[in-house]
């Protein structure tokens, strides 16, 4: 009995501990962020008429210029995928209308040094 105990409290006392770390930050841009190609983090800025990718590199700005990510997004039932443009150090795309809460966006490709990107990010 008291082995379960302190098994559970253990348990709770880890997970309460891990749930800052599992939430998404918000980046410097005001996006949501996440780690992909291991050390390359992606903030995504979703506008009521773009969407906005941002790359960096170990927290510098990766050029925008060569990367061929694909942009896809789940908005209830209706699927679409966003041509994403370079903008001086960041990449754009306009959406149709303004993205639902809950809409689920996809990034998927490669960076200009060939790491794959892939990233999943739920509209808030």
């Amino acid at each position: 009995m008291k082995r379960s105990i302190l098994v559970a409290g253990a348990l709770g006392l880890a997970l309460a501990l891990a749930g800052p770390a599992l939430a998404q930050k918000t980046g410097k841009h005001g996006g949501q962020t996440a780690v992909v190609a291991g050390h390359h983090d992606a903030e995504l800025v979703i506008e009521p008429a773009k969407v906005v990718l941002y790359l960096t590199n170990h927290g510098k700005p990766l050029s925008a210029k060569d990367n061929a990510i694909k942009v896809t997004i789940q908005d209830g039932a209706k699927k679409s995928e966003v041509k994403l443009k370079v903008e001086a150090d960041h990449l754009v795309g306009p959406l149709d209308a303004p993205l639902n809460k809950g809409a689920i966006v996809l990034l998927s490709g490669k960076t200009e040094d060939g790491h794959g990107v892939s990233a999943r990010f739920t509209v808030k």
